[in-house]
């Protein structure tokens, strides 16, 4: 019977009429109402909030002050406390403007029958089902109404109030009075003033037209509106009401982008546990719906990062390479033996680059959206990669102590060579013989190459694999993954790929230095601790990929001497100069070829850090050369700066105590011996060809001397003992009583060679007797 003024005006009799209405569900299914996630760090602090097309968060009606109640009521349904959820009055009244009209303009609608318009609206999926929960046909009225009366004798009129304060649409993408108190005046709702409430009150009748943003003085006009209801009401008095809307409409809309991760303390980490989690099947079947449940499920997603290693990350990478620079940083510090990623950064500001261009070729290098520490093709590890060489040393048995031969230039006859013909080291300095440690220290790359053809070079890249590195490009050639379908990976003659010119992701390269401080325990990295859902005032945990278990790939006593000796590298070796941290410390260097790249990564018990330095254009068009005053950029430079400040700042701020490493290990060359000819009494040019002759390093030296000139008249060390090969045998070469040798068949000394300042003797020939 309620229903007949809408259903007569339809020419339909009130008996069918009744019984229509009689025959509607009655049972109302209220969806749960879409909210943003929020993004939490280890400690709790909020780091993001991922928002979907609804922007709402629920709030008791006791949060709401009285002022915003009133004045929705007042506006939207005087009477709410007194009909039984649908107003016999209202509907009166639309009726006779209906007969006007010829149509339904006018339903009558009570807070409680727009409540049930909204739930409806929300559990709509389809277009066609948000056509029909909005279309004003004389079926949905009689649907709105059946479900009022049935939620009036289950609620109670404050909870339906309640219900609708949170469900109704306030413009602007704010649903829900709590979010609209944020987005419009930057306040929570138990703060709303007067003159506010009376604006969102009037806000949900036309959201877009009242809007205050779009269409100020409609939305001021329309606030005074409410306000005089409230007095007309007696719900404020004269004075209140004149002074109230003489206001002018005040807004604080707080700075919000479009994409939430840019608003982050954390914006790259933001960008990867969404990544991360939009991809895990085990969180939702399909994307659309991990999308959804994402950006409105209203969860609540605790992370790994951990605030004081990520603020030293962040803040070391933007001191060494300030935003703007053309290089990028690219921090990751890992947990051995849990595989929590405590800190994700990058020296630049999330955000679109200004030009709009793509990461090649973009001169903007303050902004971008690349997730460079899990960018798989951007950075080579250089001989941060060696450790994998040298851990498959260790496990097939080659001791520390051996030596090869490593000279400036060594051609493989197993391996395939490079362009030029032969490996090479870096520094031409760097030839004579070295251990597996002393190798390692100074990073002598024909000292690997040499391993390498022994051991194998798909040994080290099983040993990469194995203890966390992921990429395709580290994948044996023949291995037909699906996901490195067209990425070239290792072959067995791949020589450069034992000295890193193999992509890999910070990621990775964190991991694997992690796995060695665990002593051989590898965990994958995840960050992603719990991920929970409010329902019924419950957090109700929901599924996600969790990984592996952390497994042990590696021989603790083998991962331990891998660390006794990259604290070598750290202690007095190519990272001497900037990663001493005053503590026990193991680390590897890496500079890529070229100087595409530069790396550091290295470890104490309790942290792994791994630094990555590229041009993201193309690291092998924009090689790291005249960098901030640098004209080349090793892996000891600039990412080991940045490597020992993270780590600094990090053990300082979470206080932790010094765990000892294994003993630093220092063993030497197993140098051959051979007995040191004695060549006193030749010629410098002969005796310097002799000695070179059987290995030895030669360097001569003027000295006056009753001999001739070019004479070589003494040796250190003295000849006749058995001498190692890689010792410096020293010739004193006579200059002639003035000092000033005179080499015989007009020879010049050898170019570079210095000669002593000469010495002017007195003349005391006539006092020699004998």
């Amino acid at each position: 019977m309620l229903a007949l003024p809408v259903v007569g005006l339809a020419g339909v009799t009130a008996k069918s009429g009744a019984d229509h209405f009689l025959s509607l569900p009655a049972n109302l299914t209220v969806p749960p109402l879409a909210q943003p996630s929020r993004i939490l760090d280890a400690a709790g602090n909020e780091i993001a909030v991922l928002r979907g097309e609804q922007d709402r968060e629920l709030v008791n009606l006791d949060q709401v002050p009285q002022f915003m109640r009133q004045s929705i009521i007042d506006i939207e349904d005087a009477r709410f406390y007194e009909h039984s959820g649908v107003d016999y009055r209202g509907m009166i009244r639309a009726y006779l403007k209906n007969q006007e009209s010829g149509e339904v303009t006018q339903g009558g609608s009570t807070l409680t029958q727009q409540y049930v318009k909204n739930v409806l609206l929300a559990s709509a999926t389809t277009a066609e089902e948000k056509k029909q929960a909005t279309e004003q046909t004389v079926d949905r009225k009689l649907r709105e109404a059946r479900y009022a009366l049935y939620l009036e004798d289950h609620l109670t009129k404050d909870e339906i109030l309640e219900r609708y304060l949170n469900i109704a649409y306030f413009g602007d993408g704010a649903y829900g009075v709590q979010a609209a108190a944020h987005h419009y005046f930057n306040v929570d709702v138990s703060k709303l003033t007067l003159t506010q409430s009376a604006m969102l009150a009037g806000l949900v009748k036309n959201p877009t037209a009242y809007n205050p943003v779009l269409h100020p003085q409609a939305a001021k006009e329309r606030r005074n509106t409410v306000l005089a209801r409230m007095h007309e009401l007696g719900h404020i008095d004269t004075a209140v009401w004149q002074s109230a809307r003489g206001e002018d409409v005040v807004l604080n809309r707080p700075a919000r982008s479009v994409d939430a991760c840019q608003d982050s303390s954390a914006p790259f980490f933001c960008a990867y546990v969404r990544e991360v989690l939009l991809a895990d099947r085990k969180f939702a079947s399909t994307p659309e719906d991990a999308r959804r449940l994402l950006f409105e499920g209203g969860l609540t997603i605790r992370t790994t990062l951990d605030p004081v290693a990520q603020g030293a990350a962040q803040t070391s990478a933007a001191e060494v390479i300030p935003a703007g620079n053309r290089v990028a940083a690219s921090v990751v510090m890992m947990q051995p033996g849990t595989g929590n990623v405590l800190a994700f950064a990058v020296n630049r500001e999330y955000g679109e680059p200004s030009d709009n261009l793509s990461p090649e070729r973009t001169g903007d290098f303050v902004h971008t959206k690349e997730i460079y520490p899990v960018d798989e093709d951007l950075f080579s590890p250089g001989s941060t990669f060696k450790v994998f060489t040298l851990a498959a040393a260790l496990e097939n048995h080659f001791p520390l102590s051996t030596t090869f031969h490593s000279p400036v230039c060594y051609p493989s006859e197993k391996l395939r060579n490079p362009d030029s013909g032969c490996y090479g080291n870096a520094d031409p300095s760097e030839d004579g013989y070295y251990s597996l440690s002393t190798a390692t220290w100074n990073s002598v790359n024909t000292y690997y190459i040499q391993l390498a053809e022994q051991i194998g070079v798909l040994k080290t890249a099983e040993m990469a694999r194995r203890l966390g590195v992921s990429s395709c490009r580290i994948r044996p050639v023949t291995e037909n993954a699906p996901e490195c379908k067209n990425v070239n990976g290792i072959s067995s003659v791949d020589g450069s790929a034992i000295l890193g010119s193999n992509e890999i992701s910070t990621l990775d390269l964190a991991t694997a230095y992690a796995t060695l401080a665990a002593r051989g325990n590898r965990c994958d990295p995840h960050v992603v601790l719990s991920v929970s859902q409010r329902v019924g005032g419950a957090d109700r945990p929901l599924a996600f990929d969790t990984g592996k278990p952390c497994e042990q790939v590696l021989d603790p006593g083998i991962a331990d001497t891998v660390a006794s000796v990259l604290q070598g590298v750290i202690n007095h070796g190519t990272a001497s100069g900037n990663a001493k941290l005053g503590r026990p410390a193991a680390g590897k260097t890496g500079t890529a070829e070229g100087f595409s790249t530069a790396s550091f990564a290295g470890f104490i018990p309790q942290l792994a850090v791994a630094v990555n330095l590229a041009d993201p254009r193309s690291p092998t068009n924009h090689p790291l050369v005249d960098v901030l005053g640098s004209r080349h950029v090793f892996g000891g430079g600039f990412p080991a700066q940045i490597w020992a400040r993270t780590m600094n700042r990090t053990i300082d701020g979470l206080g932790l105590p010094v765990v000892a490493l294994p003993p630093p290990d220092n063993t030497q060359p197993a140098v051959p011996k051979k007995p040191l000819p004695d060549v006193r009494g030749q010629a410098q040019q002969v005796a310097e060809a002799a000695l070179r002759a059987q290995g030895f390093r030669v360097r001569s030296q003027t000295v006056p001397n009753l001999a001739a000139p070019g004479i070589v008249v003494g040796m250190s060390p003295a000849p006749g003992g058995e001498v190692s090969i890689d010792t410096e045998i020293v010739l004193q070469v006579s200059g002639g009583l003035t000092g000033a040798a005179q080499l015989p068949n007009g020879i010049n000394p050898r170019p570079g060679e210095v000669r002593p300042p000469t010495v002017i003797l007195p003349d005391m020939r006539d006092r020699l007797t004998g």
